[in-house]
């Protein structure tokens, strides 16, 4: 496959995955509650309700809908922010049990289990009469502000860990069968004789069965090393306007219309809307690093054009989710690597 091809798709399988902010749903299911869920999931209610702000008024979970259980954490240089956080704190209501109600139902009512209302009145049965006082655990709100909260967000300062995949020499040790030959080994590792010699220390070609050998061997391995930071320098951002620094780039918020300009001379590696949460998107490779343009009214470039530094590649659309005219820029290394634009700015207009 073409290393563009894979860069490109690369980029855009990451776009799509920050186009979703939870990473794991659960589908309900009749006589589900979150207590339920959240024992089985091993997490808590509190945390099930800062994921799903919209089953704090509700008092039991509607079968078929989806609800967040895990939230997609991007993993970068830790800053600290204040920040106000929501807790749930554990209380007890006293409910008078009504004609025709039954533990089920009020477990349903306070989304609860039958299993905790039990333990915590100490019932030892499901029989409950009318009139009857019962302790209901509930979960209220209670927010806190933290000074010093470690939050994350992308940088290019340090250098990034990268996985690559190399051809490494290994040693095996292989037990000699009845019929072996040194030829024969050496073709079924796809090695030499003169090499399984020399591992072994043998002075002739005569082995014996059970014999154990060291064969060379040679196998594909990852292994880390530091990515090669690119060197960037930018003299302007593609467009002028407010400029709000988020997870993956920037988002320039501007007047719809205005010309995307592409930051520095390059090759069109993509021009499309496949993703459609992003619009019309346009990435251009600069040779060591790749620069991403979305949100797009329109894209007036191909696939495979050169364009030059300052030249119009496109021109400012609408954000989504927000209905508002802005422009979302990204800079990547080779290896998908996202770097903060602002650092590599040299003159901010």
């Amino acid at each position: 496959m073409n290393p563009f091809t894979v860069l490109i798709l690369g980029i855009l399988s990451a776009l799509t995955l920050y186009a979703s902010e939870c990473s794991v749903y659960y589908k309900v299911k009749k006589g589900d509650s979150l207590w339920k869920i959240a024992k089985e999931y091993k997490t808590s209610i509190g945390k099930l309700l800062e994921l799903n702000p919209k089953l704090k008024n509700r008092k039991y979970l509607r079968p078929g809908e989806k609800i967040c259980l895990k939230k997609k954490i991007s993993k970068s240089k830790k800053v600290v922010k204040t920040k106000t956080k929501t807790n749930y704190k554990k209380s007890y209501v006293v409910y008078r049990v009504k004609r025709g109600d039954s533990l089920i139902k009020i477990a349903k009512k306070f989304g609860v289990s039958v299993k905790e209302i039990k333990r915590v009145n100490k019932l030892k049965g499901n029989r409950i009469y009318v009139g009857q006082k019962l302790k209901i655990p509930v979960y209220k709100e209670v927010k806190t502000v933290k000074k010093e909260q470690k939050v994350y967000r992308t940088t290019s300062k340090y250098p990034k860990v990268v996985k690559e995949r190399v051809r490494k020499r290994v040693i095996v040790i292989y037990r000699v069968r009845r019929g072996d030959t040194l030829i024969k080994i050496a073709k079924r590792f796809r090695t030499s004789v003169k090499e399984i010699k020399r591992i072994n220390r043998l002075k002739g070609n005569l082995i014996r069965v059970g014999q154990k050998l060291k064969i060379p061997v040679y196998r594909w391995v990852y292994i880390e090393k530091y990515a090669k930071i690119p060197k960037i320098s930018l003299a302007f951002l593609p467009v002028d306007g407010k400029v709000v620094r988020d997870k993956r780039g920037v988002t320039i918020y501007t007047d719809c219309g205005k010309p995307v300009k592409a930051v520095e001379s390059g090759k069109v590696i993509y021009s499309g809307n496949d993703i459609s949460v992003y619009g019309n998107i346009v990435i251009l490779d600069h040779g060591t690093y790749t620069t991403v343009y979305a949100y797009n009214e329109r894209n007036t470039v191909k696939a495979d054009q050169k364009v030059k530094k300052g030249e119009t590649i496109g021109y400012v659309g609408i954000k989504p989710d927000e209905g508002r005219c802005a422009l979302h820029f990204e800079i990547r290394d080779k290896q998908g690597n996202l770097y903060n634009p602002l650092m590599y700015l040299s003159k901010k207009k």
